[in-house]
């Protein structure tokens, strides 16, 4: 199934500020107990393109990682912060 990526109108801004490309990828912390998931979000292409979907939503291109797994093959990308502590953020991401 192909993901459907919906990006908030101010999320489309910050991102087209940034050069209009956006690549999210999985990240892996290691600690004492338990290993914890997140994503890392960059605003350049990818080292390794053919291990990221590539997609287009408007004038923004895409790369999302291959392994990250999202709710009901939907990714939602969001504007947070303000000022100079502005950035997007990633929900639907399955952590378990």
């Amino acid at each position: 199934m192909d993901l459907q990526v919906l990006i908030d109108e101010k999320a489309k801004n910050f991102i087209s500020k940034k050069g209009n490309l956006i690549t999210i990828s999985s990240l892996s912390i290691e600690n004492c107990c338990v290993p914890i998931s997140e994503v890392s979000i960059q605003y350049k292409e990818p080292d390794d393109p053919k291990m990221f979907k590539e997609m287009k939503s408007g004038d923004i291109s895409l790369f999302i990682d291959k392994k990250l797994e999202f709710k009901d093959c939907f990714v939602k990308i969001k504007h947070s912060g303000f000022g100079p502590f502005q950035s997007v953020q990633v929900d639907g991401l399955v952590r378990f």
